[in-house]
């Protein structure tokens, strides 16, 4: 009787299947857990540029409120312009916002969230800012009377159920933790989308593949729009931009320049120009360099101000941003998740989004990372 190995490996390994490598290394390592007997540790800036992790009592909750065990928060640019203030009046308040977390108590069982969805014990949920809201319904968050949390840079924090949580089960730990960034950039592309008539036939590029370029590649591939143009001068921002859906990139730094670009750009879309040309740069140039590589009928769409990042931007940032900050629908965050669900099927690796990962120890280092612009994105675990 012959054997064919050949024919056994391929039957065992369709049986077992491919494993799947676990890309957080500081996920929770099994389902939480509670059992009130926990100790809470919260993150307090104490002094400029300095945070101190503190225990605390975890308090009693009240009938309209939830208690969350953190997985991790993103270091926004806000948190880190706290960080370094110099003078500042009592505790800061307002930061760690790029939050998420598991249900771990509830105040009663009827509880739901933004969307009317009831909550239990284990879901994943995100809080969030709402149009309409105000900034101190967010920063309530409490730890214990006499010490406020700093939102989401704590190991369990306590939430008002209702309009600024969301249920997210179906979305995985990192997709959860881009919300506040792929809502700020996926708004700011359909809006383009609509404006331009951005269909699947046009010819897109994205001029800068930092954390707003590649979530803006990821936006536009999940929009069904294939024809997409990376340009930046990272030989490893390029190879990202192609992970994340731009089949064509290019190197700026030719050492021919502008015409060796153009005629690249000629080249991928048939001796044209771009219809739309997304300008994700901080650089002063970046406008007037976008609108040469774009047909007389093209338009330019400005984000490279959108997450408030870069100190060249950041006057326009500023004159930009409404009072109180910049606040989202619900209709706005449904078509967020939806984007993030669309972009876990296609299988685009935003996780990659998040190069720097720290512990909630260690929280200084990760605002010094942030603020030296190390990487893409810096989030702060709970372990």
């Amino acid at each position: 009787m012959d054997i064919k190995i050949d024919d056994i490996v391929k039957q065992v390994l369709s049986e077992v299947g491919t494993p799947k490598v676990d890309k957080t290394p500081f996920m929770l390592e099994r389902k939480p857990v509670f059992t009130g007997k926990e100790t809470g540790r919260t993150a307090v800036l104490s002094s400029p540029e300095n945070y101190e992790v503190k225990d605390c009592e975890i308090p009693k909750i009240s009938g309209k409120e939830i208690l969350v065990q953190v997985e991790g928060c993103c270091v926004s640019p806000s948190d880190t312009a706290e960080f370094m203030k110099e003078k500042r009046i009592g505790q800061a308040v307002f930061t760690g916002q790029q939050g998420t977390g598991v249900i771990v108590k509830l105040g009663s069982p009827a509880l739901q969230d933004a969307n009317g969805n009831t909550l239990k014990v284990g879901d994943r949920i995100v809080a969030v800012k709402k149009a309409g809201g105000s900034a101190s319904s967010f920063s309530g968050n409490r730890m214990h009377s006499g010490i406020m949390s700093n939102g989401w840079f704590s190991n369990y924090i306590v939430l008002q159920a209702g309009n600024q949580i969301y249920q997210v089960n179906d979305l995985d730990l990192e997709s959860r933790l881009l919300t506040e960034t792929a809502i700020a950039v996926n708004s700011a592309v359909q809006r383009a989308e609509k404006l331009n008539h951005l269909e699947d036939t046009k010819k897109v590029i994205v001029l800068g593949c930092g954390l707003e370029g590649l979530t803006v590649i990821a936006a536009l591939k999940c929009m069904g729009i294939s024809q997409i143009i990376a340009i930046d001068g990272s030989e490893a921002r390029l190879k990202l931009a192609k992970e994340f859906g731009a089949p064509e990139v290019i190197d700026y730094r030719d050492k021919k320049g502008m015409l060796a670009i153009l005629e690249k750009i000629k080249k991928y879309t048939g001796g044209t120009l771009a219809d739309t040309v997304f300008q994700c740069t901080t650089s002063s140039l970046g406008r007037s360099t976008a609108k040469r590589l774009i047909k007389p009928s093209g338009s330019v769409c400005e984000l490279g101000y959108i997450l408030g990042r870069g100190k060249a931007t950041a006057k326009f940032y500023e004159e930009t941003m409404p009072s109180g900050g910049r606040f989202y629908s619900s209709r706005d965050y449904e078509e967020c998740f939806l984007f993030l669900k669309k972009a876990q099927e296609k299988e685009i690796p935003l996780y990659k989004l998040i190069t720097h990962r720290y512990l909630l120890p260690q929280i200084n280092e990760a605002h010094w990372a942030a603020i030296r612009e190390e990487g893409l994105l810096v989030s702060v675990f709970n372990r």
